[in-house]
């Protein structure tokens, strides 16, 4: 929320006002970068688990309860799915 400043309300009612803000956006959690490299961190981590579930020989994909068409259409996803 931004304040505009008129005749109304002066300079120092604004800066109290932004000091405010500031304060409770600290408290709101991590900013849009960290955010982005988190998913970026949690594509790449979904990416190479789909590329080793594309890697597993049928005895195995057996074991984890998966067909070979099934696993193939896993891996084929988008990174970001």
């Amino acid at each position: 929320m931004s304040v505009i400043v008129n005749s109304l309300t002066s300079l120092k009612e604004a800066a109290a006002f932004s000091r405010k803000e500031a304060a409770a956006s600290s408290h709101r959690g991590p900013g849009w970068g960290l955010r982005f490299l988190h998913w970026c961190a949690q594509c790449s981590e979904r990416s190479q688990q789909r590329q080793a579930l594309a890697e597993l020989d049928d005895h195995f994909l057996k074991d984890i309860g998966k067909t070979r068409p099934e696993a193939m259409a896993e891996a084929a996803k988008p990174f970001w799915k």
